[in-house]
């Protein structure tokens, strides 16, 4: 539009059309039955941008895959012989995981089954959006640009207000769980975690979604539970995008699920019985930690996450507590989700747009927006250098 003259003729039809494209291709939001009449991203598909969704891979639900179907309790599945079929597909479940692995189809079954889509919601975006501007202005100096930029859960720990117990249970999750252990170990324990507090929660208040400009407990566990699964979801089926911090996050997820689906197994748990597998994890004695029984051969973070989701369940005993629980876990995973987008090789990031796009790439660029990012400061003296933009 910029090249456009508007002294030669014609510009002016010229410029209306450059104005009506721009604005036909603009992303639009639209209420969606499918999540609560909440807003979502759902521009029409022959002008998007990009996929406009956030893909979803959950651990647990995962493991479950090598349990028993769920049909041995209906009397109509077991009078049509459906029982007898699924028994035998029970017994052949092993085998075929086996046959999967040998043929090297594991990752493509993985993400057909397991992997699921959910348009990106307009208030996930707005709850990302004011943390990171909230952190562009905290980010008055060289020395705590650098802190915020490094950060991958402890900052918005620490910058909390907290007293007595609930101040040293903090200090235990921020040492024990993020400070003092890898960034894929702690985006596993936090994933785990997160699902284990997910299960038990007991939602307050009548189960609707907060406005636009306010949050509600309901919220902050939709957020946490939507970060937790993409940011598992890109370990696990994107490598590549993780590989700059994910370290030996693959072996931790395979040793992980190997322990996962034996406890399962000897639990009788069924397919699809996430919360009781969530129960069962739960109740396992915790006092002593996992390494000092099992040794450290194996790299299975399974307890150590039963562990944490104790220590944040402490946080949760009354609604206004229980709120801000999720409220620091939400910011957690959403300062997690930063970190990674930051240490993600740019050519990746590019890599992806042809792919269809993801939203930790956006991210990454509204970060160098906010110059954020390590490779975005331009320092002179405490001087910093940055772009101020509006939503």
């Amino acid at each position: 539009m910029a090249a456009i003259s508007s002294n030669k003729k014609g510009a002016g039809i010229l410029v209306s059309i450059a104005e009506t494209y721009l604005k036909f291709k603009k992303m639009r939001w639209f209420k969606d039955p499918k999540y609560k009449g909440e807003e979502v991203l759902g521009t029409c598909i022959l002008i998007r941008r990009w996929s406009e969704s956030v893909s979803s891979f959950n651990l647990i639900r995962y493991c479950l895959r090598l349990c028993p179907y769920p049909l041995k309790n209906n009397p109509s599945l077991i009078k049509k012989g459906i029982h007898y079929l699924s028994s035998i597909f029970e017994c052949c479940l092993p085998y075929i995981d086996k046959v999967i692995d040998y043929l090297g189809a594991r990752e493509l079954v993985t993400e057909w089954r397991y992997v699921s889509s959910h348009q990106l919601p307009r208030k996930l975006w707005k709850f990302i959006f004011d943390e990171l501007k909230r952190k562009s202005e905290d980010a008055e100096d060289t020395e705590t640009t650098k802190k915020i930029c490094s950060a991958r859960g402890a900052y918005v720990i620490q910058e909390g207000q907290w007293e007595g117990q609930v101040a040293e249970v903090y200090q235990k999750i921020t040492e024990d769980y993020i400070e003092n252990v890898t960034f894929e170990e702690s985006l596993l324990l936090w994933h785990v975690a997160t699902e284990l507090c997910k299960e038990g929660a007991h939602e307050s208040g009548d189960g609707r979604l907060g406005s636009s400009v306010s949050f509600k407990e309901i919220d902050y566990i939709h957020f946490s539970k939507l970060l937790s699964d993409y940011m598992i979801y890109l370990l696990v089926m994107r490598p590549t995008m993780m590989s700059a911090v994910a370290g030996i996050g693959q072996i931790r997820f395979r040793d992980t699920c190997a322990e996962a689906e034996k406890f399962f197994t000897r639990r009788a748990l069924e397919q699809g019985q996430v919360k009781e597998a969530c129960e069962k994890i739960l109740d396992v004695d915790t006092k002593v930690k996992p390494v000092h029984v099992k040794g450290d051969r194996s790299k299975s973070i399974l307890f150590d996450a039963c562990m944490l989701a104790k220590e944040l369940n402490k946080l949760g005993s009354n609604n206004n507590d229980n709120e801000e629980k999720w409220k620091i876990i939400s910011k957690v995973w959403v300062e997690m989700l930063s970190y990674a987008a930051t240490h993600c090789r740019p050519a990746t990031h590019a890599q992806q747009e042809s792919k269809g796009g993801q939203l930790i790439s956006f991210v990454w660029l509204l970060i160098a927006h906010f110059g954020l990012g390590e490779q975005f400061q331009i320092n002179e003296g405490h001087a910093r250098a940055k772009l101020i933009v509006g939503k």
